[in-house]
């Protein structure tokens, strides 16, 4: 394996690429990152990142992809070459501007697109199946950058029964046990999730699952009543107000949000199907365009709330603080609910802790591409639900 590895030395400094590609379906995340071992500890900086946004029709695309009349081994084959390559042209492009060579990378780490996510069994042939696909191959992309590709991180804690979600709870272990304070860091992407650390950072403390819907549903929203991509800086969600009746509504169609952990979901659930039932709903009773965003942005954050009072307070009390990253940590009235429904603990974007909320995730999977490397467990069992605790990843050479 190390013969793929070249650069690799674990108490050196090693270039990593890490990438994401969302369930908003709104482009891809390039993060760079310096990283090595320190006296058994992973050190790490974050070096540059970049977005690179889908055109509409990609977005549209990849939106109703998984929708049963659109999906097909033709489409789904097709996709995951096609996205590896457009991900190889973003990646070659990153690297020209940052004057870097493949040579110097030691590896790239890619989440894939999550294309169908299936963490509730159900009957295949002649016996219940737990899946997940990611798509964007990482053969393809380790063929057309140059340079080794660790990819498909879920499955293997899925297949040791894991929910093979969340994995960014590893890395936030890794970043913010060094804060000593008990922190709520949530990512507002397309899904919400959140991982409680302990101030001891014992990683058998650590709790983390997805929460409910955030910007999926959002900027489905914006998208059909406004024609825009989402809402910008929570601008329409403060222009309307809360309606009681569809708050209401959510709270009956929505079944995920008290489930028991371990969970989690994705655009499987909160996708169109489930933007159209409230659509119709808010037709029906006549709910203004804003009053809508404002209601999904707060039922955003009570879902929040929710898991954190069912499942977190109950043995660890409220956090020191709450970090936000994603997407959802530019929008002021998320930001502001998140203050006022836990009680004014103070909120912080994770760029004020060091860490650029753009670029989490993908800074979060090069940290699991490392641990790859190095032999290291990064799931969480007592956060996926997975019998043990377990080396993720497949190792594609250039």
């Amino acid at each position: 394996m190390v013969f793929y590895f070249k650069n690799f030395t674990p108490e050196k400094d090693n270039l990593i690429i890490g990438l994401m590609s969302g369930t908003s379906c709104d482009g891809l995340d390039v993060a760079l990152i310096s990283v090595k071992e320190d006296r058994g500890k992973t050190d790490f900086r974050f070096l540059k990142g970049s977005s690179y946004p889908y055109s509409k029709k990609q977005r549209n695309y990849l939106k109703t992809l998984p929708l049963a009349e659109n999906s097909s081994a033709y489409s789904i084959s097709q996709t995951n070459f096609y996205l590896a390559q457009i991900w190889a042209e973003m990646v070659n492009d990153f690297l020209r501007k940052n004057e870097l060579t493949p040579s110097e990378i030691t590896l790239i780490a890619s989440h894939g697109h999550t294309l169908w996510h299936q963490s509730k069994p159900n009957v295949v042939i002649d016996r219940n199946v737990i899946s997940t696909l990611q798509i964007g191959d990482p053969s393809v992309l380790a063929k057309l950058t140059g340079i080794p590709v660790i990819g498909d991180f879920r499955v293997g804690d899925m297949a040791l029964g894991g929910q093979g979600a969340p994995l960014i709870p590893y890395f936030d272990l890794v970043f913010f046990s060094r804060f000593k304070k008990n922190i709520l860091a949530i990512n507002l992407g397309g899904i919400a999730n959140f991982t409680f650390i302990p101030a001891d950072g014992d990683l058998n403390k650590v709790i983390g699952f997805d929460t409910g819907p955030a910007n999926m549903l959002l900027d489905q929203a914006m998208m059909d009543l406004f024609g825009k991509p989402f809402d910008k800086d929570g601008e329409m969600a403060n222009k309307g107000r809360l309606s009681n009746v569809l708050l209401r509504y959510l709270l009956e169609i929505d079944s995920y949000v008290n489930m028991p952990m371990p969970k989690s979901t994705g655009r499987e659930y909160y996708g169109q199907a489930f933007y159209s039932k409230i659509k119709k709903f808010c037709e029906q009773k006549k709910i203004s365009p804003a009053d809508i965003i404002h209601t999904l942005s707060f039922y955003t954050v009570m879902a929040i709330q929710t898991n954190y009072s069912n499942f977190i307070a109950p043995a660890h009390g409220m956090p020191d603080m709450i970090v936000v990253s994603g997407g959802g940590a530019s929008n002021r009235f998320l930001m502001e609910q998140l203050k006022i429904q836990f009680n004014g603990i103070p909120v912080r974007n994770s760029q004020e802790m060091g860490i650029n909320s753009e670029f989490k995730e993908a800074i979060g999977f090069a940290i699991l591409g490392w641990g790859t490397l190095l032999g290291k467990p990064t799931n969480v069992p007592k956060v996926t639900g997975a019998q043990k605790a377990t080396v993720l990843g497949k190792i594609c050479p250039p």
